[in-house]
């Protein structure tokens, strides 16, 4: 009989593991299934044992031994090629599976196309788990316990019952995979040696052939997560270390592909249209206008203008549909079989020329599918100021898609409003760029009065009706709040680099959409960060300094940038994707110049540690980096007084305190000199004292850091930081004291409940110290001997 199901496990020692996944493999194993057992040349005992699982199976197990380890590519490849099912799945041998897993995977991938709004043809499927990167990881999973693990999987079989997403990408660790897909894709790319990439690799090469990868969140799986990949390729970061050749092969495979249709859904827009075309003609390579109808002279506009390719009208007004409409636009551009397709209305003008949308069709991060834009929507005749409160204030979306084989649009709102308008896009293949959409059509009074008795509400006394979407308040609303229109716009990414080879790419990748141009000054790296930064810029300066000054190569950086507004990052700090058009946002306003982040500061030993630092400003000479290290703007803010600084409410996560102790330690080191450089040189600079009292915290000099400490807060009057940490060196030392009296005190006596509270609240709210480097190492090593 042949198998419904064949599970291809891979192994390389790590026999524990081995033998917990296949006791459950073999307990939820179903009759139609078989197990491909491949072996990369295991030295611990799993041959034999695999030999003996595979004699108890009989003909539902085949095994293949390799002479040497070709990775989990090559050995999951070699188990392809015997492989008899139609479902094809990939088990990593750390995994424990749970009842009913492979008909859970199976159900959605069956089903999902009928019951997921937009969803394709599905050609690969994955659980949710305890240990992954991305979306299949849950959130919280409870501690491991081999006994509870059915039923927990059973808990959350019932809790997300046929709770399944369309996905970006999709882990190895299990993985159902259609043989229709395999037929015309292959198997996984061994380049990703040992372990890296081959997963969101696969989705890719599916998806380009209009296959769905899902998440089936009614199915879990423990993973134990990286249990071979961590002890015997230290080097491969988890899986992480292939994302050079990941980018790399993506980048080859899609250069030159740059061709930009865009979409029109039409009807009665003479006044608007025309300019609409003309703007999008500088970027796409051809325009196509579904008319919906129009009886002004929309028509004769579209069918004369010299970039719309195609021309069609129907004659459905009396029930407009978005999202019917919208789908057949659609159609009618993936015809022409473009690259990529952006959707726009007739009264909307994208602020984007072709060397910008070229770069977007481009990006290094192959996963990107989906691009987000910013609506203004100007609301008087001379269209000089925008809507700024409301739904319609702050209206982001994404408009422009990668075009790929079964698209559809399955939302859309029904009526005059925009309802976004392109295909369903998996959570995290969609990005945010900084480009401004112009929306003429509610500019006045008249026009916003026929959007709304479109949708049936002549009156803000008259509700909307069903499906309406939520721009519709702000229409009827009597209270609007205007600002100016910026007549430029854009931002520069300005950051430093020394020797970040390990994390600029997918920093870089990450932020290229957004930023309108990416400046670098490397400072001396000896590793591949030039190379690197030269796949996304070509705006890159080295600047060596005979000693360390990063104010100096910062402002290097500054010096190099042409935009308007300057966002300054280091390779080892995120930014939210959600959080980006609330930074467009804060760029709209006239009055400030300059804005303010809190930084989350990620520890070791602990939760993150909050600073505040300027990283959006504008490029303005007056605004200049200032001191050697712990370099910052603010200097050059407090010298002009005139320029508004505000906060951002954006946070930016730090994870530069993560690295090495070893990294860490030298790093300290050139910091303190150069440091206490800057004490020397500008004594009443409370800067340099308040971060060499730091310094002298971290090796546990506390006396001495509280001088400088002190020196600090009385140089900078309003300078907190001092002030904070004078503050946690006295708590940690009254902690001290109330837990020495508590342990001295005998019980009964009168002053025993005062200690043991006292202990208990300072205890509550005493933050532990963070330490770096040597200290930290000291610390988690004990003393040694003689101390």
């Amino acid at each position: 009989m042949t198998p419904v199901y064949s599970v291809i496990v891979v192994t390389w020692n790590n026999l524990q593991y081995t033998a917990r996944c296949v006791d459950a493999l073999l307990r939820t194993l179903p009759s139609d299934a078989e197990v491909v057992f491949v072996d990369n040349g295991s030295e611990d005992g799993t041959p034999a044992y695999l030999t003996d699982v595979a004699r108890r199976l009989g003909d539902a197990a085949k095994t293949i031994f390799l002479d040497e380890n070709l990775g989990l590519a090559g050995g999951a490849n070699r188990g392809l090629e015997v492989a008899a099912g139609e479902y094809l799945v990939f088990l990593d041998n750390d995994v424990v599976v749970t009842p009913r897993w492979l008909e859970g995977l199976r159900e959605c991938m069956e089903e999902a196309p009928r019951a997921v709004p937009g969803a394709r043809r599905v050609g690969l499927v994955g659980p949710v788990t305890n240990s992954a990167r991305g979306p299949q990881k849950v959130q919280n999973p409870p501690p491991f316990q081999p006994e509870a693990l059915n039923e927990l999987a059973a808990e959350h079989r019932e809790a997300f019952r046929r709770r399944w997403a369309p996905s970006f990408a999709l882990s190895t660790f299990c993985l159902m995979m259609r043989r229709e897909v395999y037929a015309e894709i292959g198997g996984l790319d061994e380049r990703f040696f040992p372990v890296g990439h081959e997963g969101p690799d696969l989705a890719l090469r599916a998806q380009e052939r209009g296959f769905e990868c899902m998440i089936a969140s009614d199915v879990y799986v423990h993973h134990e997560g990286s249990a071979t990949l961590s002890k015997a390729f230290p080097g491969a970061q988890g899986g992480l270390g292939g994302a050079d050749l990941f980018f790399e092969k993506w980048r080859a495979r899609r250069a030159g592909k740059t061709r930009l249709v865009a979409a029109y859904r039409v009807r009665d827009a003479e006044a608007t249209l025309r300019e609409s075309l003309d703007a999008t003609a500088r970027f796409a390579d051809a325009i196509v206008v579904l008319d919906d109808g129009s009886t002004d002279g929309t028509g004769a506009i579209a069918r004369s203008h010299p970039a719309v390719t195609r021309y069609e009208r129907t004659e459905l007004r009396s029930v407009m549909d978005d999202r019917r409409d919208r789908d057949r636009a659609l159609q009618m551009a993936a015809e022409l079989s473009p690259d990529w397709i952006i959707a726009v209305d007739a009264d909307e003008v994208f602020e984007m020329d072709r060397a910008r949308a070229e770069r977007l069709m481009q990006l290094a991060d192959p996963h990107i599918k989906a691009l987000g834009f910013h609506w203004y929507t100007f609301w008087e005749p001379t269209r000089t100021y925008f809507r700024a409160d409301g739904a319609l204030g702050a209206m982001s979306g994404y408009r422009m898609y990668r075009n790929e084989p079964g698209l559809r649009v399955a939302r859309g709102a029904e009526g005059g409003l925009p309802g976004g308008g392109i295909p369903e896009m998996p959570d995290g293949c969609g990005r945010f760029t900084d480009v401004r959409v112009r929306r003429l059509g509610y500019d006045t009074e008249a026009s916003r009065q026929a959007r709304l008795a479109l949708h049936g509400r002549p009156d803000p006394s008259t509700p909307p009706r069903a499906g309406a979407p939520p721009e519709l308040a702000d229409l009827a609303s009597n209270t609007v709040t205007l600002r100016r229109y910026a007549p430029a716009s854009g931002v520069s990414l300005c950051i430093i680099a020394r020797n970040e080879a390990e994390r600029l790419e997918r920093f870089l990748a990450f932020l290229e959409p957004f930023v309108d141009e990416i400046c670098i000054v490397d400072n001396g790296s000896d590793d591949a960060t030039v190379e690197i930064a030269r796949r996304f810029t070509d705006r890159i300066r080295v600047h060596r300094t005979d000693r360390l000054d990063l104010a100096e190569v910062r402002n290097v950086g500054l010096e190099m940038a042409t935009r308007p507004w300057i966002l300054s990052l280091d390779p080892d700090e995120e930014l939210a994707h959600w959080d980006l058009p609330r930074v467009v946002r804060l760029m709209d306003d006239l009055d400030v110049h300059a804005y303010s982040f809190e930084i989350a500061n990620h520890q070791k030993d602990g939760p993150p540690v909050m600073t505040i630092a300027v990283r959006l400003f504008r490029n303005d000479a007056r605004i200049r980096y200032g001191r050697a290290v712990h370099e910052t703007v603010q200097p050059s803010l407090d010298r002009h007084p005139e320029l508004v600084v505000r906060p951002s409410g954006v946070e930016i996560q730090h994870y530069g305190f993560l690295k090495d102790d070893g990294v860490m330690e030298e790093k300290l080191s050139r910091y303190l000199e150069a440091n206490q450089r800057m004490r020397e040189e500008d004594p009443a600079d409370p800067m340099p004292w308040y971060n060499e009292g730091l310094h002298l915290l971290n090796d546990g000099r506390d006396d001495e850091a509280i001088a400088f400490l002190e020196r600090a807060m009385v140089l900078g009057q309003r300078f907190l930081s001092p002030r904070s940490s004078l503050a946690q060196i006295y708590q940690h030392r009254a902690l001290a004291l109330w837990q020495s009296m508590v342990a001295e005190l005998p019980p009964g006596h009168p002053v025993r409940p005062t200690a043991e509270e006292s202990a208990a609240a300072l205890g509550r709210i005493t933050p532990a110290r963070m330490l770096v480097g040597q200290a930290r190492r000291r610390r988690l090593q004990g003393p040694s001997h003689g101390e």
